[in-house]
């Protein structure tokens, strides 16, 4: 007996319902300080097309790039079930932090251990007869069906907060981390995938766990878009979703992108001019208009036809200086370029031929003239796996926005920006890959039980894609779901803090290091992409539970394999790159290389490090910097106009830009645009 599968219709049927709030939740229902911009704490998704795909199935990706909260790195198994008639299904306000949540009923490895109790649920909705099983993190990631799901949170007009004792202004039970969810337990296809958790997010409210207060909401992180893509038919579809009128209920659209196209999720709405009479192609809630036209937010006369509506038009976010609270006076550049220029990147590397009339420039803003589109074509099977893999590593490498440049970069290219004070106003570029990604998948769609979770812990730069078959009948092994420890607590039973101690150690010196890293990381995803097609060949002649058992213990016996060969590259790189040289071996004569990490003479020869330019009586530590000359130059400090041209030379000698002048910070002040009335 398969599961049901739970339409929009059958939802509505089984008498989705609020219900009162049940005990405290207390500490878990934390949301964000006020006036605090969180777009740093992002995720990037990708969708590839079966047609586009080298396998001939959907591809889909997900990137946690954790924000200012530590992640709960475990990979659960939530188990396929049958449930009493009359169940529920409890909703429940996800933690970033371990544990993200306990409750047994919905995996034995979210029971409690120790001390920890049983989450308290904020609502609950009716149980289906049978659910299925699935790969569970932050938010569900593949079925044992192949339905496959990336996430990205983004920005929007209007922000939601779920309900819970002590915040008077939350009405909102769903959100983006149980919908993921209840669609990997209910459903077959990408169609009622976006059906289920849009209809559940309309009737139960839906709220986003980057909200902010409303005394200074977070529009930059107040809604969500997906990647859906299942085995059959093989479709994928984009979903986004925000909160709905007077901070409850919700608006979603969703729109099914053509089998040979890319589509790239980098937190902000993609789905733009709907064609609101094409349900093939598109699906919206009700009324998915009113609120954007009564706000004056969008009009029918803006399009050419009544039945065309622009979804991020409407209701996407456009920072403005002076007006939203808590938002830097560029904010608006930062979020236009912070989305729209890995969008770009993610086309120049899947589909360069069609990414050649998108221009880098442009960004991606509600308003932009001549956006982007949602997705653009590839060439029939020319995405690689590997390909996908190597895109999120990419920090922008060969171009003019290469984060590997530069003084920023350090002598030895870090591509990697720390955070910043609120006080200095700029911005860098934003990677694919970052520093504080908690973990990466690469989900290849596929049918009769062979969809794989190619998992890699940490940044994507320095970690190894290893699979998880979909229909594992069985967890992750123990270093995976492990509580040993968690981020905050090291144990080398734990698999994430093998990655992470690589990445943090090749950082030292991430040109030299980190070129090592991935070539082993590539030649461990060789022979796993390898060992899966060997695998799915040997159990051919089994029957589908004999097949799947083995496939499971042969996909952990993989991983361990290769958590143990990193274990071992961590050992490696420390001794190999300690002290600030290169040891080979213990010999007289060529086992050290005192100079392999030399610092470069361009970053040497620069005046700011002070090496060229030091003298008995000074300067010991490099001359001012340039910015600093420029900006009293620019506010008519005569006396420095000769130290302003100085430094100007020596800057386009090195062929570096700087930034002139520090702009004023940042502006708390009362939101306009923004929706958030309450009821």
């Amino acid at each position: 007996q398969s599961p049901v599968c739970s339409s929009a219709t059958q939802v509505r049927a089984a008498a989705v319902r609020r219900m009162p709030l049940m005990g405290h939740v207390g500490s878990l229902l934390m949301l964000a300080a006020a006036c605090s911009w969180r777009l740093a704490g992002a995720c990037t998704a990708i969708a590839v097309g079966k047609d586009a795909s080298a396998t001939g199935h959907p591809i889909v990706t997900h990137s946690d790039d954790s924000g200012p909260h530590p992640t709960d790195v475990r990979l659960i198994r939530v188990p396929r079930k049958r449930w009493p008639k009359g169940s529920s299904r409890p909703l429940f306000y996800w933690v970033s932090g371990y544990p993200r949540v306990v409750s047994a009923a919905l995996s034995q490895e979210y029971a409690p251990v120790g001390d920890q109790q049983e989450t308290v649920a904020i609502g609950q909705i009716p149980q289906v007869e049978e659910t299925w099983g699935y790969w569970d993190t932050d938010y569900g990631v593949q079925n044992e069906r192949g339905l496959s799901i990336g996430e990205s949170t983004c920005t929007a007009r209007t922000v939601g907060w779920p309900a819970s004792l002590g915040k008077p202004w939350g009405y909102n039970r769903a959100g983006i981390e149980d919908l993921s969810k209840i669609a990997m337990e209910r459903c077959e296809t990408a169609r009622c995938a976006v059906e289920t958790m849009g209809a559940i997010a309309v009737e139960q409210g839906f709220y986003s766990a980057d909200g902010g207060e409303p005394s200074a909401p977070v529009y930059s992180g107040s809604s969500e878009c997906l990647a859906v893509a299942d085995a059959i038919p093989g479709d994928v579809w984009i979903f986004n979703v925000l909160t709905g009128r007077g901070n409850a209920s919700a608006i979603w659209a969703a729109q099914r992108i053509p089998s040979d196209h890319v589509a790239p999720l980098a937190n902000a709405f993609t789905i733009r001019k709907m064609l609101l009479d094409d349900p093939e192609n598109y699906l919206y809630s009700p009324g998915v208009t009113k609120l954007a036209e009564e706000r004056g937010w969008w009009s029918p006369r803006d399009e050419h036809s009544s039945q065309v509506f622009d979804f991020f038009g409407a209701y996407g976010h456009t920072p403005e200086p002076g007006v939203f609270a808590g938002e830097p006076d560029n904010q608006r550049t930062v979020v236009q370029y912070y989305s729209g220029r890995r969008m770009w990147r993610i086309w120049d590397l899947l589909t360069p031929e069609a990414a050649k009339h998108i221009d880098p420039n442009t960004g991606n803003l509600p308003h932009t003239k001549h956006p982007y589109p949602t997705s653009l074509p590839a060439a029939r099977g020319s995405v690689t796996l590997q390909m996908v893999m190597d895109t999120h590593r990419d920090h922008y490498e060969g171009t003019v926005y290469d984060l590997t440049l530069g003084m920023a970069a350090g002598p030895y290219g870090t591509p990697n920006r720390w955070k910043t004070p609120p006080s200095v106003i700029g911005q860098w570029e934003r990677a694919i890959s970052m520093y504080r990604t908690s973990w990466s998948h690469i989900v290849e769609a596929k049918p009769q039980g062979r969809g794989v979770v190619w998992l890699g812990y940490d940044a994507a730069h320095g970690t190894a894609y290893l699979p998880f078959f979909g229909a594992a009948t069985e967890g992750a092994p123990e270093p995976w779901r492990s509580h040993e420890g968690y981020q905050s607590k090291f144990s080398m039973k734990v698999a994430w803090w093998a990655f992470n101690l690589v990445n943090q150690y090749s950082d030292s010196n991430f040109r030299l290091i980190n070129q090592e890293v991935q070539a082993e990381a590539h030649k461990i995803e060789s022979e796993g992409q390898a060992s899966v097609a060997a695998w799915e060949q040997e159990v051919a002649g089994l029957d589908e539970e004999a097949a799947l058992a083995e496939l499971t213990k042969k996909s952990n016996k993989f991983a361990e394999a290769k958590l143990a060969q990193w274990w071992d590259l961590a050992g490696h790189i420390w001794a190999k790159y300690a002290r600030n040289s290169v040891t080979y071996n213990e010999s007289e004569i060529g086992g050290e290389d005192a100079f392999g990490q030399a610092y470069p003479e361009w970053w040497l020869q620069s005046p700011e490090v002070g090496f060229t330019t030091w003298a008995r009586s000074g300067p010991f530590h490099g001359v001012l910097d340039c910015p600093t000359r420029i900006a009293l130059c620019g506010r008519g400090a005569s006396t420095f106009g000769f130290a302003c041209l100085g430094c100007l030379v020596v800057a386009v000698a090195m062929g570096m830009a700087h930034e002139a002048g520090v702009r004023k910070g940042r502006s708390c002040v009362a939101p306009m645009d923004g929706y958030v009335a309450q009821p």
